[in-house]
């Protein structure tokens, strides 16, 4: 399977569908050597592995769902399974329109689709400057307006 096929596959919403053995998992982030840990539906944590062919072609950040088969990517004990499938937004929706989405996962993806119409609503009602959404460079030393004038008055 070419990486058009593989990225095709991944986008279209209306051929997929989750397998009974399969689970519903949430990122909780990368680990290295294409492991990723997730927390399943009942709140265990494991790692799994992101098999070879969606390598380099998709990124699965904290807080991406991703569907897992536990019987899969077993080499050791502490491998928990292997991701079949990573979901995008509309992968969501089409669930929770089918009624397929998990119940406990519902509350986690609306707080964060309301967080950010929040957050963009704040952005366009205030016009001032918002010095927290800056990009904070912790590399510099922050010079402050009163140290920058008492350096200009000494010249």
């Amino acid at each position: 399977m070419g990486k058009k096929h593989t990225a095709q596959s991944l986008l279209d919403a209306d051929e997929f569908e989750i397998q009974p053995h399969q689970q519903y998992a949430r990122s909780l982030g990368p680990r290295g050597n294409h492991q990723h840990e997730v927390e399943f539906l009942d709140g265990t944590k494991k790692l799994v592995t992101m098999p070879p062919r969606f390598r380099n072609l998709v990124w699965v950040k904290r807080g991406h769902f991703v569907v897992v088969d536990p019987s899969l990517g077993t080499v050791s004990e502490k491998v928990g399974g292997e991701i079949v499938q990573v979901l995008f937004p509309k992968h969501i929706k089409a669930l929770q329109q089918a009624g397929q989405w998990p119940a406990e996962f519902s509350h986690q993806t609306a707080t964060k689709d309301t967080e950010h119409h929040e957050r963009s609503d704040d952005d366009d009602d205030d016009n001032d400057d918002n010095d927290d959404d800056l990009f904070v460079n912790n590399n510099r030393p922050v010079l402050s307006e009163s140290d920058s004038s008492s350096d200009e008055d000494e010249d």
